[in-house]
């Protein structure tokens, strides 16, 4: 029950900020969000590798990604030189990041392969986050029912995928990362996405609107959602533990509620910019 409770409440809560939220806000609501996420995968990085500066590098790689996105989308107004607009400003976030990781491994006082892995941590955290507030705040821009649908879409195929495999599952999915995934629970969280997907357009666009994109697209974040759901295990086992934190009670950390939409949104808003949503967009 108490999994339940605090499912519904984080949804509806999420669901409020997407929705009544104007762009300014939200960019600030979101990114608050990735930082504790940020934080909490720091946590995990730092029980693999002993480096007490990836969490503050992490949080600034965030802010930084929050700041280029803004400034591109001139939500914000930033005065900056005339050759760090557009392309400019992105080059000089990737830079900023790479030197960022090249900080992190230099400054461990681990052995050389361990500094490796730092730099290699800290690089796909802030990739794994990043381009999940990038793509959230770009497509909120655009429409917020964008980014609401991927997230329905991805957390309902992850739901789907636990009670599909608690019901049905009998084969493992991936025994190595995450012995209680099943292939049933696997194709159940797919089916489940897509008919989240289709619903939501029903409901958004009508009958009318609804186009073979829909579904595809349902289950190609459905299979991201799924993707980045095994991509947490594989760090939470890496390091002996169950939950990424306990804020949220049932369900662990925040990014244990994040694991499924942090690949999904970014697959997502790839396939918005690329024309491949066409019954999605206003």
């Amino acid at each position: 029950m108490k999994r339940v409770v605090t499912g519904v409440v984080t949804a509806a809560l999420a669901a409020a900020l997407i929705l009544y939220l104007d762009p300014v806000l939200f960019g600030v609501a979101v990114t608050l969000v990735v930082l504790v996420a940020a934080a909490e995968y720091s946590a995990l990085a730092q029980r693999i590798v002993v480096s007490r500066t990836v969490s503050w590098a992490l949080w600034l790689a965030v802010g930084v990604l929050a700041l280029a996105d803004t400034t591109a989308n001139e939500l914000i107004d930033v005065p900056l030189p005339a050759g760090l607009t557009g392309a400019g400003t992105w080059f000089a976030a990737a830079a900023l990041i790479l030197a960022l990781a090249t900080a992190v491994g230099l400054a461990s006082h681990a052995d050389i392969r361990d500094r490796l892995l730092t730099s290699a941590l800290f690089t796909y955290g802030a990739l794994w986050l990043g381009l999940f507030l990038v793509a959230a705040i770009n497509l909120h821009v655009v429409e917020p029912v964008l980014l609401f649908w991927v997230l329905v879409v991805a957390s309902l195929g992850d739901i789907g995928a636990y009670y599909g495999g608690r019901l049905l599952g009998r084969r493992p999915l991936a025994p190595v990362l995450s012995p209680k995934k099943t292939i049933a629970g696997a194709v159940s969280g797919l089916a489940a996405s897509c008919a989240a997907g289709v619903a939501v357009v029903l409901v958004w666009r009508g009958p009318e609107a609804l186009g073979v994109d829909v579904p595809v697209l349902a289950l190609l974040c459905g299979a991201a959602g799924q993707a980045g759901d095994l991509v947490e295990s594989m760090l939470k086992r890496a390091v002996a533990v169950k939950d990424t934190g306990a804020l949220l009670p049932g369900h662990g950390g925040l990014l244990d509620r994040l694991d499924s939409v942090l690949l999904a949104t970014p697959v997502f808003y790839v396939a918005v910019q690329a024309g491949a949503a066409p019954s999605l967009l206003p």
